[in-house]
């Protein structure tokens, strides 16, 4: 396992020393007032994390996406169980689930603004309705693909519907589950950001859209990499302790 492990960081390593090689090129070929390289960014990363204001709006996005990501994760579950548990109310919600998937949200966000006004609970809105609909649709596939054993087994052992939830279809599918919580990690921040880009006045979103609106681009490429960090960071750890539940 410890093998499995460090080749998974060699690998990480090489890809990440590719990326950046493919970045300092880019940077040469077009010029760094387009694509700062990637020493001019990491210059730009170290100095904004010294700026009051930078720590302000990202405190703004890492509060308005930890709650974002708790709700989408945690209804998702809920609603996950309720569809694949309960046929009748699967067959009537769960498609327009499969709806919010496919359509681009954007086209909801008038509605968003209507029920949320501006400000930190739209973007959380926005953030909610980004991860969870992942979350329930592969809960609640998870479910309906179980073996009947485990409903015949909570039947003889006479559970409540809440135990049989708790301690036979969570535990059973929780691999499933994880697997919807790394995508939903990332899809639910990308929710936050589109959230603060066009509905508040502060957070990493907005920034971005400010310092694009004046050609800052170390600043773009900053927040940019920063982000990029973060949900690559987020979603290993998620896979790791998917491989490690399949074990």
């Amino acid at each position: 396992m410890k093998r499995e492990s460090l080749h998974g960081i060699g690998d990480l390593a090489l890809a990440s020393l590719v990326l950046v090689a493919g970045w300092e090129l880019m940077s040469l070929l077009i010029g760094a007032d387009a694509l700062p390289a990637p020493l001019q960014t990491a210059e730009r990363i170290v100095a904004a994390f010294g700026q009051a204001d930078f720590l302000g709006d990202l405190a703004a996005t890492g509060q308005a996406y930890a709650i974002a990501l708790a709700l989408a994760m945690s209804g998702g579950v809920a609603l996950g169980l309720l569809f694949g548990g309960w046929t009748e109310v699967g067959e009537t919600f769960e498609p327009a689930m499969h709806v919010i998937v496919a359509i681009p949200k954007v086209t909801l966000y008038p509605v968003i603004l209507l029920l949320f006004g501006l400000g930190d609970p739209a973007k959380i809105a926005f953030g909610v309705l980004h991860g969870l609909p992942t979350v329930t649709i592969m809960t609640a596939g998870a479910i309906r693909t179980l073996k009947p054993i485990y409903r015949k087994a909570a039947l003889t052992m006479r559970l409540t519907p809440r135990n049989y939830a708790v301690h036979v279809l969570l535990p059973a599918v929780a691999p499933e589950i994880l697997a919807s919580f790394r995508i939903c990690f990332a899809l639910t921040l990308l929710g936050v950001l589109v959230g603060e880009m066009f509905a508040s006045s502060r957070g990493l979103g907005h920034l971005l859209m400010a310092s694009i609106g004046v050609n800052d681009m170390p600043t773009v490429m900053a927040i940019v990499v920063l982000l990029f960090v973060f949900a690559g960071a987020g979603s290993t750890g998620l896979l790791t302790a998917i491989d490690r539940l399949r074990r």
